[in-house]
Parts: C-alpha cells; sequence; structure tokens
C-alpha cells in the first residue's frame, strides 16, 4: 500500500523534527559505535564515467555489538560532478533499512535533503529540494535493502545475502521500491596498483535474466573492490584494496 502523506506543516518545523529525530538516533549509535564498532569495510573509490574521472566516494560500513540502535552503520561522501552527497544508512542485523539521510549539495548550498524511518513495519520518506516536496509511507517486505542512487558502497547490502536470489530495493531518492535479482557470475583475476587478486564477480538484474542494473566485484570476505553501473557508464574502483584482501600469487 502506498500512501501521498499531507505536507500541512510549515517545512522549517519538518525539518526540525527531523533534525531532532536523526541527531538522536546519531547519538546514540555514535556512542555505541565509538566504544565497540567493528569496521566491516572502509575505503575510498575512485569514480570514472566512460574513462574519465568525474570523482570519488568515501565511506565506511561499521557493524555495532547486539542490542545497538543500529546495527549496521554506513556513512559516505561522494564528491561528483561539482556535486557533494553526504549520506547515513542504519539499518538492523539483516541489513533492513531503520534511518535514511541524504544530503545534496553545491559549493556549499544544500539542493536537496532525503529522508527515511522505518516504523511499525512501515516506511516514511520524505525529499526536499528547490522544485518541492514529497513524502511517501509504504510497508517494507521483509529482507528489503536500501541502496540510493548517486552512492555505490551500499551495494555491499545488497550482496550479503548471496547469489541466486530475488531482492527487494529501497530506492531513498525516488521513494520507492524496486525488484531485483542477485547472482555470482564466477572468480576474476583483477589488479588494484601493483596488487593482484582473486576477485568474486557478482551481477544485479532488473530480474531473473533479465537487464543489468549493476555489476560488482569483491574479495573472499564480502569487501568491495569495485562496481560499475551500464546505464550511467560509470566504473567504481578501489585507490587502494582493504589490507586484509589476500593478494594472489
Amino acid at each position: 500500500m502506498l500512501r501521498i502523506l499531507p505536507l500541512r506543516r510549515p517545512i522549517t518545523r519538518i525539518r526540525a523534527a527531523w533534525a531532532a529525530a536523526f541527531g538522536l538516533v546519531g547519538l546514540c549509535a555514535c556512542a555505541e559505535l565509538g566504544a565497540q564498532a567493528i569496521v566491516v569495510d572502509a575505503g575510498t573509490f575512485s569514480l570514472e564515467v566512460s574513462g574519465q574521472r568525474v570523482g570519488r566516494e568515501d565511506f565506511s560500513i561499521r557493524r555495532a555489538p547486539a542490542g545497538a540502535l543500529a546495527t549496521f552503520v554506513a556513512q559516505g561522501n561522494v564528491v561528483k560532478g561539482g556535486l557533494r552527497y553526504s549520506v547515513v544508512l542504519n539499518t538492523d542485523s539483516m541489513g533492513v533499512p531503520q534511518t535514511f539521510r541524504l544530503q545534496t549539495l553545491s559549493a556549499g548550498k544544500e539542493l536537496e535533503t532525503v529522508t527515511g524511518e522505518w516504523r511499525r513495519g512501515l516506511w516514511s520518506g520524505r525529499s526536499e529540494s528547490a522544485i518541492g516536496e514529497s513524502a511517501r509511507e509504504f510497508r517494507l517486505p521483509e529482507s528489503t535493502v536500501a541502496l540510493a542512487d548517486e552512492v555505490v558502497h551500499q551495494i555491499w547490502f545488497v550482496l550479503r545475502g548471496g547469489p541466486d536470489r530475488p531482492v527487494q530495493v529501497l530506492l531513498p531518492r525516488r521513494l520507492e521500491l524496486r525488484s531485483a535479482w542477485v547472482e555470482a557470475v564466477g572468480t576474476e583475476r583483477m589488479a588494484i596498483g601493483l596488487r593482484e587478486f582473486d576477485a568474486q564477480h557478482w551481477i544485479i538484474r532488473e530480474s531473473r535474466g533479465g537487464l543489468v542494473l549493476q555489476e560488482a566485484w569483491t574479495d573472499a570476505a564480502g569487501r568491495l573492490l569495485r562496481v560499475r553501473v551500464p546505464s550511467e557508464s560509470l566504473e567504481a574502483l578501489r585507490d587502494e584494496a582493504p589490507s586484509e584482501t589476500v593478494v594472489r600469487p
């Protein structure tokens, strides 16, 4: 079920409410993570479109101990084409999104703010930009994961459940759900700098046997090494492979 929510409150009150809610979540999560967090993956991607460097993405994915407010916290900063995107995603232990916030900036000016929160089985999302505001509330199927446009590292959550399976993907910026299919192609040899690795090649399709949405390459522990988005001619390659990644002899 999908409902358009009426926007009757002033924008300043809406922003204040979201800021308070996300501020509380951030304080609780960071306090817990600061003491005992485990870094699942972290690094920097260089972004290229049609072979031309267009930006970078710095990210970290951390796992909090059991009982924490958010079991996974994924944070990233993307600089691309004169725009800067700052994003924070909190999920439960299965990777289902609990809270989401993305800001788009240009020359320090805020162009867009997207927020979302899971409550009682429903996702309540809101988007504000210069062209207006929109808000939607809809039910999230089990095992839904989030993947925001312009963000590469959140593909980690799509792949986490393994290959040969359907997955429901929340697109927070579009305020909608999309079905996808995850498959593993096989192991390929790839190089980052002067180091070579055996990488698992993944394909994310719109359906089984359907159009390719994304491709990804990971190490044996699931850490992202490379991502490709065919529709955008986008390639994202790690500047340096994780130190734990096993080098191919």
